[in-house]
Formats: structure tokens, C-alpha cells, sequence
């Protein structure tokens, strides 16, 4: 029951992360150029793992700043 709530969860924010993506025209590659900094380089596959509901906390701040970014 509680792995059904958390794979539903990681669904509905994948669906939503990657709807805002394609709204602007964003793949998962230019989105970790845009959140690369001189302090953090973001790989694509960390991109997908975030938009994949991953719970780790560099996902976490990967979806924070995307959200800020794709204004969800």
C-alpha cells in the first residue's frame, strides 16, 4: 500500500516535470546546461532522475530550481 502512494507520487511528478519541459521547449540535456553552475555541474541523467521522482537530495534541489525555472 505505502509503495503504491510513493510510485503514484513519483508518476504525477514525473508527468508534471516533463509536460512543463516540453511546454518550453526544453530537453533533459539543455536543462542540465542551465542548471550547471561553476559550483555544480548537473548531468542530464541527474535531470531524469529528478523528473523521475528520485528522493535523494540533490534530486530534491534539481526539481527546486527546475520548478523555479519552468514556473510550476
Amino acid at each position: 500500500m505505502v509503495e503504491q502512494a510513493i510510485d503514484d507520487a513519483a508518476l504525477e511528478i514525473e508527468l508534471k516535470y516533463t509536460a512543463a519541459l516540453k511546454r518550453h521547449g526544453l530537453s533533459q540535456k539543455a536543462m542540465a546546461a542551465l542548471l550547471t553552475t561553476q559550483d555544480e555541474k548537473v548531468a542530464p541523467s541527474q535531470v531524469n532522475r529528478a523528473v523521475k521522482g528520485g528522493n535523494e537530495p540533490k534530486s530534491q534541489r534539481i526539481r527546486f530550481q527546475m520548478a523555479k525555472i519552468l514556473g510550476i
